[in-house]
């Protein structure tokens, strides 16, 4: 039971949140769907309009399905090459830990040779 009073109390404060959700590979989806709807408008004139957004949208999906095949393969080569090193410690022990110290830097060294000429 509350009794009359002239000072007020606080009242509790509802929590509201209204939770953002980003997520950029359906963003970049649809900004590419956009964009290819803008182009299909401007070729509006064209009979192969239809075409031409689809070439479009598929051109989009196979740039981001060639980036995750390279991350597939760069994934693998690394865990491929932290299980050699596992097991090649396993059987030769600690020698082998050296020897891939000392060949580490040189792969480095050619593969930054490497890129400094394609650049």
């Amino acid at each position: 039971m509350k009794f009359p009073s002239f000072i007020k109390t606080a009242k509790y404060g509802r929590f509201h949140y209204e939770p953002r959700y980003y997520d950029p590979i359906k963003e970049e989806i649809q900004g590419k769907i956009a964009a290819a709807k803008r182009e299909a408008e401007h070729h509006s004139s064209d009979n192969n309009n239809a075409e031409v957004r689809a070439s479009s949208i598929s051109a989009a999906f196979s740039q981001r399905e060639r980036k995750t095949k390279e991350t597939s393969w760069a994934q693998m080569a690394i865990a491929a090459a932290l299980m050699g090193t596992f097991i090649g410690w396993l059987f030769w022990g600690n020698d082998f830990l050296y020897a891939y110290l000392l060949l580490a830097p040189v792969y480095f060294y050619f593969r930054i040779k490497n890129r400094a000429k394609k650049s």
